[in-house]
């Protein structure tokens, strides 16, 4: 695979900027101590049970967070798109084993940045700080609350739709097992979801 740095470097400056305004200053070290990584479709960049020491951002591809059961079922927690952030945050910041692996989903591109270092340039930076801050208010309160009532509170068929909300063309680039098991139902299930609204 040719890597494109620049624009993944790009992708990358603009995320960061959906959160807080980071200066060019601050954007350069924080590429100082990142490295392009490929990872192949199926690979692991984090298996279940070792402790998380970096985070990714995704450049290009598709990185899936999941446990299998004693039963061998495949439990999906998390998708992660371009331009996102994946980690084993709760493994990161208690530097315990992770209860998850993260897989790669299609050949693809990521950035991966060493989390002690990531945290000392959130300390020094105050733009990346704010940054952090945003980022975590966003996507692991708001987006977590609002996954953690849409589960509690909504039917198999509008837990669907949020998903095709939340994750616009996805259904197109991943399997509909793995989008059954992020949803919590049967593939037989949601192929009858399916099924039902396109009569509608």
């Amino acid at each position: 695979m040719i890597l494109d740095e620049e624009k993944h470097k790009d992708l990358f400056q603009k995320s960061l900027n959906r959160f807080a305004a980071v200066t060019e200053d601050s954007f350069a070290k924080l590429i100082s101590i990142s490295k392009f990584k490929t990872v192949k479709k199926g690979e692991y960049i984090l298996i279940k049970g070792q402790t998380a020491r970096k985070i990714y951002f995704v450049c290009k591809g598709i990185l899936i967070s999941q446990w299998i059961d004693h039963e061998g079922n495949v439990h999906i927690k998390n998708f992660f798109l371009e331009g996102n952030f994946a980690a084993s945050t709760v493994s990161l910041l208690l530097s315990a084993p992770s209860s998850f692996g993260i897989g790669s989903l299609e050949e693809g591109v990521v950035l991966e940045m060493d989390f002690t270092k990531y945290k000392q340039l959130i300390y020094e930076c105050d733009d990346l700080k704010n940054f952090y801050i945003g980022y975590l208010e966003q996507k692991w309160i708001i987006e977590n609350e609002k996954r953690q009532i849409s589960f509690a509170a909504q039917n198999a068929t509008d837990r669907y739709l949020t998903f095709l909300n939340d994750y616009p063309s996805l259904d197109r680039r991943v399997s509909q097992r793995l989008i059954a098991s992020y949803l919590g139902i049967t593939p037989t299930q949601l192929s009858r979801i399916r099924t039902e609204l396109k009569k509608n």
